[in-house]
């Protein structure tokens, strides 16, 4: 039996399972946080390598049986981001082959079991990558909260804040919003709430996390949450447009795939999602993952073995490269 890891690395957790070549689920484990900008390098390779490790004894899986591992980690993006998967290998003791790429590979590969289609990821930040049936690929944002991340739950929370701080000099009228952030930070005033912002750390996680008041506050009909959710809908459907567009999959029919909390946020994210997707591409079918990320980055594990093609698709050193960016001389600017 040949046997296979893959494993999805995130900020808040790090997953990995252990397959067959006939994709049985053998062993599977979970740890902390794999993203190195989070916890610190030591940390998310230590992490990653415990996962990998937990993995193999809860399936009874030796390590010189694996064949292959594949990696797939939040805010992998470059060379610069390589010392922790290359730490957390060496403390696996592991020599064999290993595939490298940032996790919406791994989404992509459990949505469409590797075959062509479009994954939209939209948890504390927003990415979407699609191939198209030639094999072509093209992936959009992910470019973190400052430059990007349209639709995430970080967009989310931070436009639900500003939108009661509006509401609370006057700018707009009042919205239920406000009620969350009382009650979720314990304030009265735009006062309060620059005195909180000033003296406490709020980073990307803290404001993504209030994307749920803002859900809150919609689902209890109030206008201008529903409206800062329908724009998030938007701004994810721009993002599989956008692929759509490119790799020519107007006409074919393939999966859209959801993946994160701000598809849990209903009808109002949901409906101008589907329908600017629907528009741009009438055969595309929009539904949930087959698969878990760490079993898609386990399918990519045995299917990058089979295709003799170990390098990196993110990095481009392998047979097919993730293109994200147009060059300013590629584009027709007026």
């Amino acid at each position: 039996m040949q046997y296979v890891v893959g494993v999805d690395g995130g900020g808040t957790k790090t997953a990995a399972a252990v397959l067959g070549e006939d994709l049985t689920l053998i062993g599977s484990a979970t740890t902390g946080p794999a993203n190195h900008r989070s916890v610190g390098v030591d940390a998310a390779s230590a992490n990653i390598a415990s996962a990998i490790n937990e993995a193999l004894v809860a399936g009874g899986v030796a390590l010189k049986d694996v064949s292959a591992i594949c990696l797939c980690l939040a805010g992998f993006d470059t060379e610069l981001d390589l010392p922790v998967p290359q730490r957390a290998i060496r403390l696996t003791g592991f020599t064999g082959p290993v595939v490298l790429e940032n996790d919406v590979v791994g989404a992509w590969a459990a949505g469409t079991e590797a075959s062509k289609g479009i994954v939209v990821i939209a948890g504390t930040g927003s990415t979407a990558l699609g191939m198209n049936e030639v094999g072509q690929f093209w992936r959009t944002d992910g470019w973190d909260y400052v430059l990007g991340d349209s639709g995430s739950g970080y967009a989310v929370g931070l436009a639900g804040i500003r939108a009661a701080m509006k509401a609370l000099d006057g700018r707009v009228p009042p919205t239920r919003i406000v009620r969350e952030l009382a009650d979720t930070y314990g304030v009265q005033t735009a006062e309060d709430m620059r005195r909180l912002w000033d003296g406490t750390r709020f980073g990307k996680f803290e404001i993504a996390s209030f994307a749920a008041h803002v859900s809150e506050a919609a689902a209890q009909g109030d206008e201008i949450a529903l409206e800062i959710l329908r724009r998030a809908g938007r701004d994810l459907g721009e993002q599989a447009v956008a692929i759509i567009r490119i790799l020519g999959m107007e006409r074919s029919e393939f999966p859209v795939i959801m993946v994160g909390g701000v598809f849990k946020s209903g009808h109002a994210v949901l409906d101008p999602f589907r329908e600017s997707i629907q528009r741009a591409a009438p055969g595309a079918t929009i539904r949930l993952p087959l698969q878990q990320p760490q079993i898609g980055a386990a399918i990519l594990a045995l299917r990058r073995l089979q295709d003799n093609d170990t390098g990196s698709w993110t990095l481009g050193t392998g047979n097919r490269q993730i293109r994200r960016s147009l060059s300013v001389d590629e584009m027709r600017i007026p």
